[in-house]
This record gives structure tokens, C-alpha cells and sequence, in this order.
């Protein structure tokens, strides 16, 4: 059978790759998507009220049978295949696993959309401002980046139109504005939507926070908080995480950017389809991708332009099952989240599973003066989120206080008295990009198809330990203030490896010998390949990473445009150079 024919094919139809393919069509090119998850749409999650299903037992994600996944706490280590964290506890390395499907991360997320700082953008020469180079670990590989907060803003606005984002400006053009976050990058203009309604028991937190002199504000979310067209507001049901929104509310890009896409008549998905393969010619141009569909059959389809779009551990399986790695740096500087969990029991009803996880305010101070507080111990800071909603009681019961029994007569009580009672904070510390934390391909493990699968590497160090005490330091305070009748943390080095942020792998920079994309993620070996998303992060900080995923993916789409135009760097390169 002939290849498929399109100018751009897209591999992963997620929070990146929806938004290239509707930049793309809307330029007139044909794109080809190739999604190995089912093609969701608004509907499919009208009954989607089951913990059970998409939460404890991860139904929209990935499972390990056919997407394996083996982890190591370092090189000298025998890797193992691991599930996704299931049931009570959380005590497998693999947790908050991806989405699958067309939408990809954009049907799970909890919608905390923020853009990066400045400083997160220049995070070398601010520590070195700090504290100068003996701070800077051995093996580590801290940079800034090779584009700047002042040439995303205008895509970052740009996203937040599209997807509908509500939110409080705290910094329009320089100027402060009452209610916002007082540490934010300027913005050029204020959020599309004013802020959701915030959590049940959010006054308390605000009120304590601001107490002891810090700064709450309402969290920016990609969800609706009025109708804006054919998108209803939130309904406040409590099930954002792990679900897909039965109104609409969330961005999800089936409904904020694929109908765009799909209103060109040049998108085309083919979903329930597995790539396997970037296949590159003797010139070292990506000729195509070849792909397993649901019958188990082999094709191939070619681009003129091929896009890795998929979650950034897969993209960095894919390079290296293509033999894309000349110099070796696909895999390298592997970056995660620690969540640093912090809970509690208040007094009073919380209705914790009520409204969205991102109702909760946040302070940002942590993240702004981080500096001032550090010896050079940890070397970047976090924000603090309060989380006070969308939490089920399957997932009360996987984080209990220490003294409670996990089955009979005190357990039923502590669900009786405490679930309806708790309250959460947690913190975002980014590990550093290290040379002992890195993916490649397990030498033994593969999945049904043949393919090796992914092999992580990664261990907490004392950047991580040294953040999350002074972090939750702050936490206990807030909380004492708050009246809570009893707090308890999660483990300084959790058992996890995986939280749904994963960064590196395909990091942007200007020197070929060291990175794998350049700033507009384009390949330096593979020209006409373009690798995007999480993966691309050089360095991470302490936001939630889709907001910039997002501004990044319209940040190479108009790139691409520009280029392909005549007299441009990618002229010919759709086999005919566009006016």
C-alpha cells in the first residue's frame, strides 16, 4: 500500500501538537496526525462520574502492557517494569501517568495555566548573580535559554485567548494591578476571563497567608469560569483530574483549538495508530513515519515536515528508536516536579471534593524570593498551592495521616470524621538537570510490537530535600494559622518518578554538540524535524509547564510559516516555496 501523503505529518495530537496542526492548517498546509490513543470527543465523558475507572485505575492512560516503562534509581541499578500508581498509596515509581488519545494531557490536566518569569528564563545567570559558579553541581547542566519571556509573551496571549483562561492580572505592562500575582512577568493584557470561584475553604488559607505578609492570589486555570460561545462555564462537579469535562469547560483542545483545525478541511487524524519510527533518507531528511494501526498492520506516512508532538518521554523513545542521537543528547536532563504534599484536618467541612484542584489560591512569594532564603543549598524556588477540591474519596484514602489504620473500625472512623475535613498544600521544587538523571532505551524490555521501551533514571538529591523543608516550613506556618487540628507531609524523596511534568530529554539550545532542538525546536540533525513540547525545556521551574508548551508550539509554528515562504530556511520543503 502507497504512503500517505501529507505536507506536515504530526505524531501526538495533545496540548502541542492540536495547536501546530490548527496554526498549520490554517496556513493552508496538509496535516496528518497520528494519534495512538481513541479519538475523543466532548461527549464521550458526559458519564465519565467513575473514580474507579479514570482515577484509581488510570482509563484514559497508557498501560504497561502495551506501553512499557522501566525505572532505576541510578545507571548501577537493575531497572524494572512498574505499573502506573494504583489503589491505596502511591508507592510505585511510575505516578500521574499521561493521557492517551486525541487531546492527549489537555483531557486530564487540572488546568493551573501559568507563564514562566523572566528569571525562569535566564536560570544560570541568575544563580550565578546569587551566588556565582561554585554553586553550580558537578554534572549538572544549567543554562538560560535561547528564547526569551519578552518573545513568548505575545504567544503566551495568544494561548490564553484560545483556550479560554480566567484569571487575575497582577502586571499589565509594568504596572501592578490590586489582586494579582504582585511577582508575575508584564503582561500585555489582562486574562480572557475573570477568576473561577474559588475553593470552599479557601478564606482561611488566603487570610493566613496574608497574615504572615505573603501574597494569595487567584491561580490562572484554563477552565471557563463564564460561557464564551459555544464553551459553558464551569459547574463546579469536582471531577477535573483524570476526566474529561462533560460541558466543556476545560480547555481541552478537542474542543478550544482541533475544531479550527478541522473547519480547513486540510486535518486529517488517524487515530488508534501507533508510530514506531522516524524513517530518515541517505541526506538525513525525514522521508517519513512508519506506523502500527489497531489491526496490527504496518504503514508509512510521508511529510514533507515531520513533528514529534507526543509526551516528552515518547518523543525521546521515538528518537531513539530512529537512531536520531548523533551526538548524544536525546535522553540527557531528564527534570521532574517534587510535589512536596502537605495535608491536613481543619475544624470545619472543607467539601475537599467539591470545585476544581485549581479553585485553590496560591501564594508565589516562595518561588519570587527564593534566594533570600537559600545558601546556596536548593537553587530555585516554588510557588505554594492550597488544594482544597476535586478530591474523591478513593483518593482521600491514598493519603492518610501516619497513625491511621488502613482497614477496620479506625479507619471507617477517620473517612467518617477527617475526609470531609482536609485540606492540602503542595509545592512544585524542580530538580536540577542532571547526568544522573536521563532516558534511554531498555536493553531487554519491549513492548508487544517489538519496540524497546523507555528506561528512566532518576533519583531525588539534596537540591530536592533542601527546598522541600524550607517549603514546607512555610506550609506548617500557614497551616497553624489557618487552625488546622493536625498536619502531616509526604516524604522529602517520594517514592515516584513520574508526575505528569516531565521535562528534557530533547532540550532547545544554540550549540548542536550539547542539545537536540534549537529554539524554534527544530532538529539540528534531522532539519526538516521539529521535536516539541516538555521535552524541549532546557531547564524547569516551578510552574506547571503547559501554558509555555503551548506558547512554544505557536512560537515554531510561525517560525515554520515564516520559513517555508519563499527565500525562507525551510523554502522547498513542502515541495513548493508558498507566496
Amino acid at each position: 500500500m502507497a504512503a500517505k501523503q501529507a505536507d506536515v505529518v504530526i505524531v501526538g495530537l495533545g496540548a502541542s501538537g492540536a495547536v501546530l496542526a490548527r496554526e498549520l492548517t490554517e496556513a493552508g498546509m496538509h496535516v496528518l496526525a497520528i494519534e495512538k490513543g481513541p479519538d475523543y470527543g466532548p461527549d464521550d465523558f458526559w458519564l465519565k462520574f467513575d473514580e474507579l475507572r479514570y482515577s484509581a485505575r488510570c482509563g484514559i492512560s497508557p498501560t504497561m502492557d502495551t506501553d512499557p516503562i522501566t525505572w532505576r534509581p541510578n545507571g548501577a541499578a537493575t531497572a524494572r517494569v512498574a505499573p502506573w500508581a494504583v489503589g491505596p498509596g502511591a508507592g510505585n515509581p511510575l505516578f500521574l501517568p499521561p493521557s492517551l488519545g486525541v487531546g492527549g494531557g489537555s483531557i486530564h490536566w487540572a488546568c493551573w495555566f501559568w507563564r514562566q518569569r523572566e528569571e525562569d528564563f535566564r536560570m544560570r545567570s541568575v544563580i550565578r548573580e546569587r551566588f556565582g559558579d561554585k554553586v553550580f553541581p558537578e554534572g549538572s547542566r544549567i543554562v538560560d535559554w535561547p528564547v526569551s519571556y519578552q518573545e513568548l509573551e505575545p504567544h503566551y496571549a495568544a494561548v490564553e485567548a484560545e483556550q479560554g483562561v480566567s484569571g487575575q492580572a497582577g502586571n499589565i505592562s509594568g504596572e501592578l494591578i490590586p489582586g494579582g500575582n504582585p511577582f508575575e512577568a508584564p503582561r500585555s493584557g489582562p486574562f480572557p476571563h475573570p477568576p473561577i470561584r474559588p475553593s470552599a475553604s479557601n478564606q482561611p488559607f488566603v487570610e493566613a497567608a496574608s497574615k504572615l505578609g505573603y501574597h494569595p492570589f487567584p491561580a490562572a486555570a484554563a477552565i471557563l469560569s463564564e460561557d464564551d460561545g459555544d464553551r459553558k462555564a464551569c459547574v463546579y462537579c469536582g471531577f477535573c483530574r483524570d476526566y474529561g469535562c462533560h460541558v466543556g469547560a476545560k480547555a481541552e483542545t478537542q474542543n478550544t483549538t482541533l475544531p479550527r483545525a478541522f473547519a480547513t478541511g486540510r486535518l486529517e487524524v488517524l487515530a488508534n495508530c501507533r508510530v514506531q519510527r522516524v524513517n530518515v533518507d541517505r541526506d538525513g531528511r525525514a522521508r517519513s513515519v512508519s506506523y502500527v494501526d489497531a489491526r496490527g498492520d504496518v504503514h508509512e506516512a510521508a511529510g514533507d515536515l515531520v513533528v514529534l508532538a507526543a509526551y516528552a518521554l515518547e518523543n525521546v523513545r521515538l528518537l531513539l528508536a530512529s537512531g536520531i542521537n548523533r551526538n548524544g543528547a536525546v535522553g540527557k536532563w531528564y527534570t521532574i516536579h517534587n510535589y512536596h504534599w502537605f495535608s491536613g484536618d481543619m475544624p470545619r467541612d472543607t467539601l475537599i471534593y467539591a470545585g476544581a484542584a485549581v479553585g485553590g489560591w496560591v501564594i508565589d512569594d516562595p518561588n519570587a524570593n527564593w534566594a533570600d532564603h537559600s545558601d546556596g543549598a536548593f537553587l530555585w524556588g516554588s510557588p505554594i498551592l492550597y488544594f482544597a477540591g476535586d478530591t474523591q474519596p478513593i483518593e482521600g484514602v491514598r493519603n492518610l495521616p501516619p497513625d491511621t489504620p488502613l482497614w477496620g473500625a479506625g479507619f471507617k472512623d477517620y473517612l467518617r470524621s477527617s475526609y470531609r475535613r482536609r485540606f492540602g498544600m503542595y509545592s512544585q521544587m524542580a530538580t536540577l538537570p542532571l547526568e544522573s538523571n536521563f532516558l534511554d532505551l531498555d536493553p531487554t524490555v519491549k513492548d508487544p510490537w517489538g519496540q524497546p521501551a523507555l528506561r528512566i533514571t532518576h533519583n531525588w538529591g539534596d537540591h530536592d530535600r533542601a527546598g522541600g523543608v524550607w517549603l514546607n516550613g512555610i506550609k506548617q506556618r500557614i497551616a497553624e494559622e489557618m487552625g488546622a487540628l493536625r498536619t502531616w507531609p509526604a516524604p522529602m524523596e517520594p517514592p515516584y518518578h513520574v508526575t505528569t511534568h516531565e521535562h528534557g530529554g530533547h532540550v532547545m539550545g544554540d550549540d548542536p554538540a550539547d542539545s537536540v532542538v534549537n529554539r524554534y525546536q527544530q532538529s539540528h540533525e534531522v532539519p526538516n524535524l521539529f521535536v516539541i513540547g516538555g521535552g524541549s525545556f532546557p531547564t524547569m521551574n516551578g510552574y506547571n509547564p503547559t501554558g509555555t508548551i503551548q506558547a512554544l508550539a505557536l512560537w515554531t509554528a510561525d517560525y515554520i510559516k515564516q520559513e517555508t515562504r519563499r527565500g525562507g530556511a525551510l523554502t522547498g520543503a513542502l515541495g513548493r516555496a508558498t507566496a
